[in-house]
């Protein structure tokens, strides 16, 4: 889901687990994708996103994006590093 994100695509993950809880979230308080659970849910999203504007799409793929770069290699070291430095001092 990330990768795809990143590359511009607009998400429609299962609502659950990771895009639930961290991936397919609101950045910046815009919209980055969608989520569904049941067959009724994803064609009714489908739908919607199909209908939405051209500049609408694009704001979408651009916050989506934008979202991603949290999950950068950078972002990581950064994370990591301030998680583990206590257990080397």
């Amino acid at each position: 889901v990330v990768e795809c994100m990143a590359a511009g695509t607009i998400i429609l993950a299962h609502n659950s687990g990771g895009p639930k809880l961290d991936i397919v979230v609101p950045h910046e308080g815009d919209i980055t994708g969608f989520l569904a659970e049941s067959e009724e849910g994803y064609a009714e999203t489908m739908a919607h996103i199909l209908s939405m504007s051209a500049e609408k799409r694009l704001q979408i793929r651009k916050s989506a994006r934008a979202s991603v770069s949290r999950f950068s290699d950078q972002e990581f070291e950064v994370a990591f590093l301030s998680s583990v430095e206590k257990l080397f001092k």
